[in-house]
């Protein structure tokens, strides 16, 4: 079995299709996309911002271990998609199914994954 590194901030628990789950805990490393907010415009006195995401090069340090599969969230994943750094290439990158995938409570809230997603 490989090692899920979540880099999340979020316990996310996985429903296998055999009936069991998985429950993932965050590594304490969290992969985030830095942003940068530009204002464009102003409507009736609120700004409008056209927000810019990017990836650091020292971010791409968690990745560490080829042998892991990596957690990340869907714009993370859509981002690091964008880089051509052959690195990255030999990594299983995912984000949660939060749509399709997505397992909910009773309330509607989401608790799980059935599915992971890769670009």
């Amino acid at each position: 079995m490989r090692k899920f590194v979540n880099l999340t901030p979020h316990p996310i628990t996985i429903f296998r299709t055999d009936g069991s789950t998985v429950n993932v805990e965050p590594s304490g490393k969290v992969f985030r996309l830095r942003e940068k907010d530009v204002i464009v415009t102003e409507i009736d006195g609120v700004s409008v911002v056209h927000r810019q995401f990017y990836i650091a090069p020292e971010d791409l340090e968690v990745f560490s271990d080829p042998s892991a599969v990596y957690i990340v969230s869907l714009p993370a994943l859509i981002a690091l998609s964008t880089i051509k750094e052959p690195s990255l290439s030999a990594l299983t990158i995912v984000a949660p199914d939060t749509g399709r995938g997505g397992v909910r409570d009773e309330k509607g809230n989401i608790v799980g994954t059935k599915n992971f997603i890769v670009l």
